[in-house]
């Protein structure tokens, strides 16, 4: 499977409403960093979560935007550090905004 590549009928929903997972769940703090940006985005926008080994990043976002959807692709063996989370959220924000074309 490609790292942006995924099948919504595959995906697992979590606890939040709108995350889902497509693939291995870990519990090493990808869930929180996932609820976080789904929460500073607008209701109508879900979270698809990927992991695997080998990634050059920790953490790597791509927006669907005729779908609604943030795709976040974590490296496995570091998914929550490394990166400044409000900063993340806030490039996802002004990704989504583009998007829209707002």
């Amino acid at each position: 499977m490609s790292q942006t590549d995924y099948d919504l009928t595959t995906v697992t929903a979590t606890d939040h409403p709108r995350v889902f997972r497509n693939g291995p769940a870990f519990s090493r703090g990808e869930l929180e960093v996932a609820n976080d940006i789904a929460d500073a985005l607008d209701d109508q926008w879900r979270v698809v979560i990927t992991m695997g080994p080998y990634r050059g990043y920790n953490i790597h976002y791509d927006l669907k935007p005729d779908s609604h959807i943030v795709h976040l692709d974590f490296y496995s063996v570091r998914p929550a550090t490394g990166y400044d989370r409000q900063q993340v959220i806030a490039d996802i924000q002004q990704g989504v905004k583009q998007a829209q074309g707002r």
